[in-house]
């Protein structure tokens, strides 16, 4: 029986010859022995999780890359430090919405900024390829690049997903890749937070993909990070679900539908009607507890709001993440 493809219709040797011929900066990142290493290649094509072809969540492939942006260009910078010619892997990429959204907002990223979309899903790294972006598939535990090849690594969106014991190999292999004096930026929701409460009691109940998986803990994050040769500090980011529309009933339609279609939720949304979905969102998403008992305060809006912009409306759902910034420190 002969090997899976690497990718959907692609072989790993064709996706070499594609990488090097459009994107050959990313290509010499590469690890040869680790491409052609067995136990890595049984990673990818393990019975399937929530990163693997069969149980990739929608979430991670934006119809609309621009939806968490305003935080999104927030972890850009703080991986990069500003700096220009970053090279920054993007661990749990999907199909490539932050790239995607760096793209078209070029004036708000590094200027260098190269962004290497990576994910354990054959169709989503299919799809980012499809879109022009540089990707790779592997899985986060077992990356493929060589020692030492980036200067950031962002975990992000969906790093609750991680298995718990699979946590200290995921973070290990993403200090493993810095160049020294890089970042890696971890970020997640809070377990009190009120968007992984959403999570528990409205898209756990009603969804057709579960979403019941342990958040990250301040605690951990620092065990988590302390065996390494890294600096860490821990922040709170302002990062939310934004869409624009031309009236106040389109975006709180638009954001109504990104909701539901992002946790597979159209059933529940459907039943209620928009006006009574969005409601829910204003109760669920409600943090004025949540920032109050913020260390730090942060300056953002307490409950999902309307509001007007240049080009027409704003839906805005609040989120706070928390985000592990880990910096390596040279020998």
């Amino acid at each position: 029986m002969s090997a899976p493809s690497y990718l959907p219709a692609m072989t790993l040797d064709q996706y070499l010859g594609h990488l090097s011929a459009r994107h050959p900066q990313w290509h010499r990142a590469l690890d040869p022995g680790r491409l052609g290493s067995a136990a890595a290649m049984r990673r990818l094509f393990s019975p399937s999780d929530e990163f693997s072809p069969a149980g990739a969540g929608s979430s991670r492939a934006l119809r609309n890359p621009l939806v968490h942006w305003t935080g999104g260009r927030q972890l850009l910078r703080l991986a990069t430090g500003g700096a220009s010619d970053a090279l920054v892997l993007d661990v749990l990429g999907g199909d490539g919405p932050l790239a995607r959204a760096a793209a078209v907002r070029p004036g708000q990223v590094p200027d260098g900024l190269a962004l290497l979309t990576g994910d354990l899903s054959g169709p989503m790294v299919a799809a980012a390829l499809a879109h022009g972006l540089p990707a790779v598939r592997q899985s986060a535990d077992r990356l493929l690049l060589a020692d030492g090849t980036v200067d950031a690594v962002l975990l992000a969106y969906g790093t609750h997903h991680i298995p718990s014991d699979d946590r200290p190999a995921v973070v290990a292999e993403a200090v493993r890749v810095l160049r020294p004096g890089g970042r890696v930026v971890l970020h997640d929701f809070e377990p009190h937070s009120p968007t992984a409460a959403f999570f528990r009691t409205v898209v756990d109940p009603h969804a057709a993909v579960r979403h019941d998986h342990p958040h990250f803990t301040r605690t951990e994050l620092l065990d988590l990070f302390a065996p390494h040769p890294v600096a860490v500090r821990l922040l709170d980011v302002y990062d939310p679900f934004t869409v624009r529309a031309a009236s106040p009933e389109e975006a709180k339609a638009a954001m109504v539908d990104h909701l539901a279609e992002t946790y597979a939720l159209t059933g529940r949304f459907a039943a209620l009607g928009p006006e009574e979905a969005w409601e829910l969102l204003v109760a669920a998403f409600d943090h004025t507890d949540h920032l109050a008992g913020l260390c730090t305060p942060l300056n953002a809006p307490a409950r999902p709001l309307i509001g007007p912009v240049l080009d027409g409306f704003v839906a805005e759902v609040p989120r706070v993440a928390l985000v592990a910034v880990a910096e390596h420190r040279a020998r």
